[in-house]
C-alpha cells in the first residue's frame, strides 16, 4: 500500500480542506497529515483521526525542524502540498525533490496574476507574528542547509526578497520551487500555473474541487429572499484594516443597506461565537457550521462576498453574485465583476439595486471551475 504524506500548516490553515479528500482514499493508500502546529504556532489544534484511518504528525513530535530528516522518518511514496506560496510547503517540496520523492501540488482556492501584493499594516503583523516568522524562517533554513551548501545560498535572493515584507510571501515569488505535478481548479488557472507558479503546461492537471462538484450535483430550489454574505478572516488577518472593531462596524453598515435580511455561513477560521455575542437572530442570520455553503448559497436569492471560492460555487447554482469593492481590495485575486459574471458593489448604495437582479444563467462556469470528481483524480494519479 502506497503511503502518502499530506502537508498542511495547521487544521485551520488547509486541514479541514484535506480531510474530506484523503478520509476517502484509505482503504486503497495509507494516510499521514503532516503539519506544523506545535512546531511554529504554538497550539494544538489537529484532531485525532485515527478512527479514520489517517495518522497525524506534527514536525515537533519528529525531534527536527528539517523536512529532510522527517521525510527520511516518514519514508512516503507521494507527499502532497495545498499552496507553495507558503514557507513550509516550499521547504517540503524541495526536499521532496531531494530526496526524489514524488509531489503534487493541490490549489486549494482562488489565484490570480497579481502585482507585487503587501498585506496592510506589515509592521504590526511582523511584532504580532515575530515568532511564527523566526520559527518559519528556522524551518525553512534548516531544510535548505541539509540539501547542501549550492541549495541554500540559491534560496538566498527568495530569503532576502520575503525579509522585506513578511507577510506577502503567499503572493508573490512564487515560482521559487515547483511540485512534479499542479492540480487546478478551472480553466483560467492555467495561465497563473505557468506564468506565476513556474510549472510547465504538461505538469498542469484539471482537479476541480469537492464542493464544486458537489455544486454541479445539486438541482435548483425556490430561495428564500435573503442576501447572503460569503465571510472571509480579512479582518482578522490583517488583509482590511482596523480589527474586529472595524469588523462589525462594516458588517452593520452592510445589514443596515439591505432592503432583503442578511445571512452568513462564518468562514472555518472565523469565530462562530463572535457574531453570536454581538448580532440577533433579527439582525443577521447565522447558518449552522455543519451546513455545506452550497446549501447556504442555494437557500438564498443573491450572494456577495470579496473574493472567496464559494463565490464560484455561487456562479454554478446561478445565484446574483456582487462584489464588494468599496473598502481596500488590493489583494483581490477573483474578479468576477471584471469578467463579467459579478455585479461590482462600489459603495453601500449598490446593494440595494444590486438584489433586485435576477439569476445568473448565462456563465462559462467551466472557465472557473472543472466538473471533475478531485478524489478519482487522486486515486489515479497515486496508482500511476
Amino acid at each position: 500500500m502506497k503511503r502518502v504524506v499530506v502537508f498542511f500548516p495547521s487544521w485551520r490553515y488547509f486541514g479541514h480542506f484535506a480531510l474530506p479528500l484523503f478520509a476517502r482514499l484509505t482503504d486503497r493508500f495509507e494516510i499521514v497529515f503532516l503539519h506544523t502546529e506545535r512546531a511554529i504556532y504554538g497550539w494544538d489544534d489537529c484532531p485525532d483521526l485515527s478512527d479514520q484511518g489517517i495518522e497525524t504528525v506534527d514536525l515537533a513530535s519528529l525531534k527536527t525542524a528539517s523536512f529532510v530528516k522527517a521525510l527520511r522518518m516518514l519514508n512516503p511514496d507521494e507527499v502532497v502540498v495545498f499552496d507553495k506560496g507558503w514557507m513550509q510547503d516550499r521547504a517540503l517540496l524541495h526536499a521532496a525533490q531531494f530526496l526524489g520523492i514524488r509531489s503534487f501540488h493541490i490549489q486549494h482556492g482562488i489565484i490570480a496574476p497579481l502585482s507585487k501584493v503587501k498585506t496592510q499594516n506589515s509592521l504590526r503583523r511582523g511584532v504580532l507574528e515575530f515568532v511564527k516568522v523566526v520559527r518559519t524562517f528556522w524551518l525553512y533554513n534548516r531544510t535548505l542547509l541539509d540539501m547542501g551548501g549550492a541549495a541554500w545560498r540559491k534560496s538566498l535572493r527568495y530569503q532576502g526578497a520575503l525579509l522585506r515584507n513578511p507577510n506577502d510571501y503567499y503572493y508573490n515569488d512564487r515560482d521559487e520551487v515547483q511540485a512534479d505535478l499542479a492540480g487546478i481548479i478551472g480553466e483560467r488557472d492555467r495561465t497563473f500555473g505557468v506564468e506565476r507558479e513556474g510549472y510547465t503546461a504538461e505538469q498542469l492537471v484539471p482537479f476541480g474541487a469537492l464542493p464544486f462538484e458537489a455544486a454541479y450535483r445539486l438541482c435548483a430550489r425556490e430561495p428564500h429572499r435573503q442576501l447572503l454574505l460569503v465571510t472571509q478572516p480579512l479582518f482578522e488577518d490583517h488583509v482590511l484594516m482596523g480589527g474586529l472593531a472595524a469588523k462589525e462596524k462594516h458588517l452593520r453598515e452592510m445589514i443596515g443597506a439591505s432592503p432583503l435580511p442578511v445571512a452568513i455561513k462564518p468562514h472555518p477560521r472565523e469565530d462562530r461565537g463572535w457574531y453570536e455575542e454581538r448580532f440577533s437572530t433579527e439582525e443577521l442570520r447565522l447558518y449552522p457550521a455543519e451546513w455545506d455553503i452550497n446549501e447556504a448559497i442555494l437557500d438564498s436569492s443573491h450572494v456577495m462576498g470579496y473574493f472567496s471560492t464559494a463565490l464560484i460555487n455561487a456562479l454554478i447554482l446561478k445565484r446574483p453574485v456582487g462584489i464588494i469593492r468599496w473598502v481596500d481590495d488590493g489583494a483581490y485575486v477573483l474578479n468576477l465583476d471584471g469578467a463579467g459574471v459579478g455585479v461590482s458593489l462600489h459603495s453601500l448604495a449598490d446593494i440595494s439595486p444590486f438584489v433586485h437582479t435576477v439569476d445568473n444563467l448565462k456563465v462559462d462556469t467551466g472557465h472557473f471551475a472543472y466538473k471533475i470528481n478531485s478524489i478519482d483524480v487522486l486515486e489515479k494519479l497515486f496508482i500511476d
